[in-house]
């Protein structure tokens, strides 16, 4: 098969997988006991016929498979609906926790796979070393944490013990200051959630890329490339390290799909007001359109990525045949 036929194979896959994903988000979120006018039913304030003009007004009277058609023409208009709780445009209500969300998920993933791959990589390099007995005690530690609860730790440590750190919420300069300043209060409110995201994958990184590495690393060619005189930096750099990185870029493309259990977690522990603590408190309000909003851009995320992840496995090494 051919790439081109192979990758046209892969895009109609990831196709019917975003739109399989799209129906279970809509079956999944009308399955959770309850909805907006239940909610507003427990209010003594409230009679019976104000909560069924509520449930006309956002749509809930409709039979499923009319909601489940609105919701579908919508995604592909890009369009998500109202949100019940904030009565806003879900998209604008998106836009802006999603900046946010980016910011704390983007530089923890570069900060876990750079910190981690580069460990591992020393780790598997110096394999049976007090580097690699350091490097691997320190990744299977980190590894068994769950983010959450690394997170109530460190505010604990951090900033009720030793008040170095705020407890949670993003730094905002409300007056005009300087850019150190700016970055400084930034950093000081990023530091502790940026951390407890990223340790849990970083830990993971590490172990596998010095797996990976070990096993490499006793492979004929590199035996060869040593015996031609090459030294120890350029056999690890040109012949054994991207071998030893696909099962790693593998695991970063399958990581995607944590995304949403570790941002939810680590932005409700830290208070950061990002999509992943919205998706907590949506869940409480049970307002569909702001849920269905949110679990779509991160699936169609993941699923994209996995399908770049599949593309460049093959580009990388040619010994993977499609």
């Amino acid at each position: 098969m051919a790439l081109r036929d192979y990758v046209v194979k892969r895009t109609i896959t990831a196709i019917i997988t975003v739109f399989t994903s799209l129906t279970m988000i809509f079956i999944i979120f009308r399955l959770i006991p309850g909805d907006p006018a239940s909610i507003l039913a427990k209010d003594p304030r409230l009679d019976l016929e104000t909560i069924e003009s509520i449930k006309r007004l956002l749509g809930l009277d409709r039979p499923l498979h009319e909601q489940y058609i609105i919701f579908i023409t919508g995604v592909f208009r890009g369009e998500f609906g109202i949100s019940f709780f904030y009565r806003l445009s879900v998209w604008s209500i998106l836009l802006e926790r999603l900046a946010n969300t980016i910011r704390l998920i983007g530089l923890g993933a570069v900060f876990s796979i750079i910190i981690g791959i580069s460990l591992g990589a020393i780790a598997g390099w110096k394999w049976g070393t007090r580097y690699d007995k350091v490097i691997c005690a320190f990744s299977v530690l980190s590894y068994s944490m769950p983010s959450f609860w690394f997170g109530m730790i460190m505010i604990y440590l951090f900033a009720v013990l030793l008040p170095i750190f705020p407890t949670g919420g993003i730094g905002r300069v409300m007056f005009e200051a300087d850019l150190w300043t700016k970055i400084t209060v930034e950093f000081r409110h990023l530091a502790l959630p940026l951390i407890a995201y990223s340790i849990n994958f970083m830990g993971q990184y590490v172990l596998l890329m010095r797996n990976s590495l070990v096993n490499v690393i006793t492979e004929d060619y590199i035996l060869t490339a040593k015996a031609k005189g090459l030294r120890g930096n350029e056999v690890l750099r040109k012949h054994a390290f991207k071998n030893a990185a696909l099962p790693t870029v593998t695991q970063i493309s399958i990581n995607l799909s944590n995304v949403i259990i570790g941002s939810v977690s680590v932005e409700t522990v830290f208070a950061w007001p990002g999509i992943g603590r919205l998706i907590y408190e949506s869940v409480l309000w049970r307002d569909y359109p702001l849920l269905q909003g949110a679990f779509t851009i991160f699936t169609i995320v993941v699923i994209l990525a996995n399908y770049i992840a599949d593309i460049l496995y093959v580009v990388i090494d040619p010994r993977v045949r499609y």
